[in-house]
C-alpha cells in the first residue's frame, strides 16, 4: 500500500521478453502480477479477516490450481514483501526462492524489532531513519490499522482527498528529493489514483493494516531459519524503513543482499532497469528448481 498492479508495468516486459531489451531468451520469466484482495479490481472484498498471510495461501492456489505451476518464484515489496516471505516460510517446497525489495520480517507489524547492537556501523543511519519514520511518518499506519472504515468514507467521497492521501506517500517515500515528477509521471500518478477511485478500494486496501494488527501472525512451523527458501533482498536507501542484515539473517535463509544508493519505496517505478537485473541475477541460481 498504496500500490496497484500499475506499479509493475515497467518491469513486466523486460522480465518476460528480455530479447526485446537486448537480453537473452533464457533469462525470460512467466510473470504473474496479481492484485491483493481488496486492491484495485480484486474487489469488492465483502468480508473481513483477509490478511497478508492468507493472501500467500491464495497465491499458491492461483499458481498451482488455476495457472498450473507446480513450483514458482516470488518477488514483492511492501505488503508484497511480507506475502513473499510468508511463501518462503510456509511453502518452501513450492516456492524454492524468494526475493524482496524491502527488508522487513514477516511479523514486522506485531513482532519484535532489532536493537541498536544489531546494526553494523554503515547501517546505523537506517536506525535513525526507522526512528524518524516511526515518529513523523507513521500517522497513516495508526489510523488505517485502527479506523480504516471511517477514513474510507471521506476518501471514497472525495477524489481530491483520495489523490492527496495517495500522492503524499509517493512524495514522502520515494527517492524524489521533493520533486515527485522526477520519479513518477503525472499519468502514472493519476492512473494510480483512478484505480483506487473507480474500484472504490481505498477502505479494503487500508484494512490490510487493521487485519495485520488485530489478527497476529503465527508461524506455520518451528524450524529455523523461519524462512527456509533461498532468500534475496535488494535494499533501496531512499526507502522508509529498514532492518539490518545481521538481524534478518536470524530467521531468513539469506543468499543475496544488495543495497542501492538510489531509489526508494516504489522501486519498480523508480529504478525499473536496476530491479529487473537484481531479480534476474538472484533467481538465475535457482532456475533448475522450478
Amino acid at each position: 500500500w498504496p500500490w496497484t498492479f500499475w506499479d509493475y508495468q515497467k518491469i513486466i516486459e523486460p522480465l518476460s521478453n528480455p530479447e526485446k531489451f537486448g537480453g537473452k531468451q533464457e533469462d525470460a520469466f512467466d510473470v504473474v502480477v496479481p492484485s491483493l484482495p481488496g486492491y484495485g479490481f480484486s474487489t469488492p472484498l465483502n468480508k473481513t479477516g483477509v490478511n497478508f498471510w492468507q493472501t500467500s495461501d491464495l497465491w499458491v492456489r492461483l499458481m498451482k490450481d488455476v495457472l498450473g505451476y507446480n513450483k514458482f518464484f516470488a518477488h514483492g515489496g511492501d505488503w508484497g514483501a511480507a506475502i513473499t516471505l510468508q511463501l518462503g516460510h510456509k511453502y518452501s517446497d513450492i516456492v524454492p526462492a524468494v526475493h524482496a525489495h524491502m527488508a522487513v520480517p514477516i511479523d514486522f507489524v506485531t513482532g519484535p524489532g532489532p536493537s541498536d547492537s544489531d546494526y553494523e556501523e554503515k547501517e546505523k543511519k537506517w536506525a535513525l531513519k526507522n526512528l524518524n519514520f516511526t515518529t513523523e511518518g507513521n500517522g497513516y499506519f495508526m489510523i488505517q490499522a485502527t479506523r480504516p472504515q471511517t477514513l474510507s468514507y471521506g476518501l471514497n467521497d472525495s477524489p481530491a482527498g483520495l489523490l492527496a492521501w495517495l500522492i503524499e506517500k509517493r512524495r514522502a517515500w520515494s527517492d524524489c528529493k521533493g520533486n515527485i515528477e522526477s520519479r513518477f509521471s503525472k499519468n502514472d500518478l493519476i492512473n494510480t489514483a483512478m484505480i483506487y477511485w473507480l474500484s472504490q478500494s481505498f477502505g479494503t486496501s487500508a484494512r490490510y493494516y487493521y487485519e495485520a494488527l488485530h489478527n497476529v501472525w503465527k508461524p506455520s512451523h518451528d524450524r529455523h531459519p523461519m524462512v527456509e527458501s533461498a532468500t534475496g533482498f535488494t535494499i533501496f536507501e531512499g526507502d522508509v524503513i529498514f532492518r539490518p542484515r545481521k538481524w534478518m539473517e536470524k530467521e531468513h535463509n539469506i543468499q543475496y543482499w544488495n543495497v542501492s544508493p538510489t531509489g526508494g519505496h516504489f522501486a519498480p517505478m523508480e529504478e525499473p532497469e536496476f530491479l529487473v537485473e537484481e531479480i534476474r541475477k538472484f533467481f538465475s541460481s535457482y532456475r533448475s528448481l522450478v
